[in-house]
């Protein structure tokens, strides 16, 4: 009940006098999200169903859009409704991004998650701010068998899939179809411009991961495990190229391959969530990690506002790494290649 009567609440601020400066602020958000080579009319032309004229009268506040237009505008670009409340911070709307307990399912989680991503690198301005308490979960995607390791331990540790059962992990497992979009999701990431804090355990989650499975038998064979372990080295050995040089590569030099930009931050506090701002111009959006492996998101001003200032408090607190303090970055990835050598001695033995 109470849902309904913020809804209500909502459209009657929308309806009132200030209804265009309400509607124009709200496709202001969308002319953000949209890609460069497109046009709002264009845009709400064809997800309304309606004439490029009568896109051009709600562009101008003429026409005034409808409760059904503004949900399938919502919908479509994942915006949260409570944009056109977004002072308030008692009532902040989340949406979620949910993986659940198939392999069917969990297609559709990634679907949604690269549909996301490739909305924030094709608008015309962009840039995300990533607090991590693990490795981004875009990098795994690069690495075939990482990549279907982190599948494997989400669906059968975490969601209990009903499609893997027993199984032990081995690299032909996942189908290929998820490690494509997982691939995609990879790509999209690298061509949208980032700022990364670490801490000294953002790392750690997935040797800890893979210690687990190994101690519990869930590896196939002892080749997978090491396979894993080495692809685990092999992007970090490749974050510490990026920030070498401040652009996310899409290959493992630093002479071909070069994205986004990259800045990578070092911090001594700790992060107990992952956190990420997405920073379009006007419109800006915060993402959340959620019990375990779900995703939160709002587009709420207020909340996005002290998110970001949070953020940009732990990076004034946090040492740079990308293009400067060499010996930092060094030290930092020196430790973090002797803990995976030490583990995989351990598995070797």
């Amino acid at each position: 009940m109470r849902y309904l009567q913020i809804i209500d609440r909502l459209f009657s601020l929308f309806t009132n006098k200030t209804h265009k400066m309400q509607q124009s602020d709200f496709l202001r958000k969308i002319e953000d999200i949209i890609p460069s080579n497109t046009t709002l009319v264009s845009e709400l032309s064809e997800i309304l169903n309606v004439s490029h004229d009568s896109a051009y009268r709600r562009l101008r506040g003429s026409t005034q859009l409808t409760i059904s237009e503004v949900s399938a505008l919502c919908k479509h670009y994942n915006i949260s409704f409570d944009v056109f409340n977004d002072e308030d911070l008692e009532n902040v709307t989340f949406s979620m991004l949910k993986m659940d307990y198939s392999i069917e399912k969990f297609e559709k989680y990634l679907a949604n998650m690269l549909k996301d991503l490739n909305l924030i690198k094709s608008a015309k301005k962009n840039n995300i701010i990533y607090a991590c308490e693990d490795i981004p979960i875009f990098y795994n995607y690069k690495y075939p068998t990482l990549g279907s390791y982190k599948m494997f331990y989400w669906m059968e540790a975490i969601l209990n899939t009903d499609n893997l059962g027993s199984k032990k992990f081995n690299k032909d497992i996942i189908p290929d179809k998820l490690l494509d979009i997982g691939k995609q999701i990879y790509e999209a990431y690298i061509e949208t411009p980032s700022i990364e804090i670490w801490t000294e355990t953002t790392y750690l989650s997935v040797l800890k991961q893979i210690d687990f499975f190994w101690e519990s038998g869930k590896f196939e064979s002892k080749e997978d495990v090491i396979q894993v372990i080495d692809e685990l080295k092999q992007l970090l050995h490749d974050i510490k190229l990026q920030a070498e040089v401040g652009k996310k590569l899409s290959s493992n030099t630093i002479e071909s391959g070069q994205k986004a930009d990259y800045q990578l931050f070092f911090s001594d506090i700790e992060i107990g969530n992952n956190c990420v701002l997405v920073d379009l111009g006007v419109t800006k959006s915060v993402y959340m990690g959620h019990m375990s492996f779900n995703t939160i998101a709002t587009m709420n001003k207020k909340y996005c506002e002290l998110t970001e200032a949070w953020l940009n408090n732990l990076i004034k607190k946090s040492t740079p790494v990308s293009m400067v303090s060499e010996k930092t970055r060094y030290q930092y990835f020196k430790t973090a290649f002797q803990k995976i050598d030490d583990f995989k001695a351990k598995i070797n033995k």
